[in-house]
């Protein structure tokens, strides 16, 4: 952790150091949808694979500095609002929570083509996840139709940390529409190492009375697309918004 915090200062002290040549500067705002990836354990017969889509929010605010024609920099903060839930073979929604995270990352750029009105820029680095719902609690719930088909019952926690390392990659694709905007479309992945969330799970698969058991864990994994617009506030030779 405290060798991930200190590559993030250095980093921060690059993309803002005065003393680096600076060209292009630009801001971004991108909204999309994310899938979060859960590992399972299932000691029983009926767990139900983890569905993966969130219909959640995605949003993000991205600053990218460029160095050179090739090179460049990007500070992006990630809201993620997951859902995690879980199922039985007779009942596909048998429980659900919700709760929301931040990730602040940091990544260096590369930028295969880079032409006048077109950009194809490959980005990886690191980050933090900042997931400040910190809870444990007890859980239970019943699906009837038209019999007792399926119960479970169990814990969830979210107590584990509350701050956690990731590794980010992505690609951008980026097209000028203006003097000084430009739309994207974004792919991001970003992997986490630390448990956050986990839960126990006991359940029941149509007999009403057989208790199976299951674990589900996530680390703060996600992926997913985004569209954006981004606007200069640095021009390609380091002339602000305005100015000549």
């Amino acid at each position: 952790m405290i060798h991930s915090l200190s590559i993030s200062f250095l980093l921060v002290l690059v993309l803002t150091s005065k003393q680096v040549f600076s060209q292009e500067i630009d801001i971004g705002v991108q909204y999309g949808r994310f899938w979060a990836p859960y590992g399972h354990q299932d000691f029983g017969t009926g767990l139900r694979k983890t569905p993966q889509s969130n219909y959640n929010f995605f949003p993000s605010v991205t600053v990218s500095k460029y160095y050179s024609n090739k090179l460049s920099g990007e500070l992006g903060v990630f809201i993620t609002l997951y859902q995690q839930y879980f199922g039985t073979r007779k009942y596909k929604a048998a429980f659900a929570s919700q709760w929301g995270a931040g990730h602040v990352i940091l990544r260096a750029g590369y930028s295969f083509i880079r032409k006048q009105n077109f950009e194809i820029r490959a980005k990886a680095g690191i980050g933090l996840g900042i997931a400040p719902d910190m809870y444990e609690g007890e859980f239970r719930e019943m699906f009837v139709y038209p019999y007792v088909d399926s119960i479970s019952r169990g814990t969830i926690k979210r107590n584990f940390t509350p701050v956690f390392p990731t590794v980010s990659t992505g690609i951008d694709l980026s097209y000028k529409l203006a003097k000084r905007f430009k739309v994207s479309l974004a792919g991001n992945y970003t992997k986490g190492f630390v448990r956050i969330t986990e839960y126990d799970i006991y359940y029941n698969d149509g007999s009403g009375s057989n208790d199976q058991r299951a674990k589900q864990w996530g680390t703060g994994d996600f992926y997913g697309i985004q569209l954006g617009i981004r606007y200069q506030l640095r021009d390609e030779k380091g002339h602000k918004a305005g100015k000549k």
